[in-house]
């Protein structure tokens, strides 16, 4: 009996020891990917040395059909010492002002302040995004993040990729991000994410070259039906640098 139980529990600590070295080995894949985009992007100093940067990011939505829903035009401020976003909008002939600082949120409308929560709520979330979007792969390196490899594959069936699941450990939310790198030279290729039930394909078709950090320039953001193919264009993003100051 104790040579069977003995027999049993070795077993189960082969297995453990087997799970825990492969855990281990997709980790420091993951790492090592996102440490060689981070380089490809201009590297990690250039990074640290930008103070601000601004840019216009014109959206464009379209319905299931090709017609278009809407068409959006944003100029967005980003500074970082300290950090603050900005952003300013025009909807439905008012103009938006919106500032997140340290100190919190502040939104304008025709110069006027809002009071309404729900609308502030709204507007932080928008600003938290433009800036994480914005500024990947840089983005990644947050610690309340967890990178795992998840392998390589042909990104709409032509660029070959590397892939990294991201975990964040605030996100209560059930949203479920992948991204993708190219295998060539391993810059930020595309993100995935399955949110509200609905799972969307962001392709990064082009990055700017005025930073040295080959940010997104132009993007197209696709709905994929349940075996990942594309069901339709969603949105196009287009961006145009502003300014660029580092230190």
């Amino acid at each position: 009996m104790k040579g069977t139980l003995f027999f049993v529990f070795s077993i189960f600590l082969f297995f453990l020891n087997l799970a825990l070295t492969r855990c281990v080995k997709e980790n420091s894949k993951a790492s090592e990917i996102l440490q060689k985009s981070i380089k490809a992007h201009g590297g990690k100093s250039l990074w640290e040395k930008a103070t601000s940067i601004s840019y216009l990011k014109e959206t464009t939505l379209y319905q299931a059909s090709g017609k278009i829903e809407q068409q959006t035009s944003h100029k967005i401020t980003h500074q970082f010492l300290p950090q603050t976003t900005e952003m300013v909008w025009l909807k439905g002939g008012e103009i938006n002002r919106a500032i997140k600082n340290t100190k919190g949120v502040l939104l304008y409308q025709n110069d006027q302040l809002q009071n309404d929560s729900l609308l502030i709520a709204q507007t932080e979330s928008s600003l938290d995004a433009a800036l994480y979007v914005f500024w990947q792969p840089y983005k990644l390196l947050d610690q309340n993040i967890r990178l795992d490899y998840i392998g390589e594959k042909k990104l709409l069936d032509s660029i070959p990729v590397y892939g990294l699941k991201a975990t964040y450990s605030n996100s209560g939310n059930g949203d479920i991000w992948t991204y993708y790198f190219d295998k060539n030279n391993y810059r930020l290729r595309a993100a995935q994410v399955y949110h509200n039930q609905r799972t969307s394909l962001i392709v990064n078709e082009r990055v700017e070259s005025e930073t040295g950090l080959f940010l997104n320039k132009r993007r197209k953001s696709y709905f994929l039906d349940s075996l990942g193919k594309i069901k339709y264009l969603r949105a196009a993003y287009t961006y145009r640098i502003q300014s660029f100051n580092i230190d």
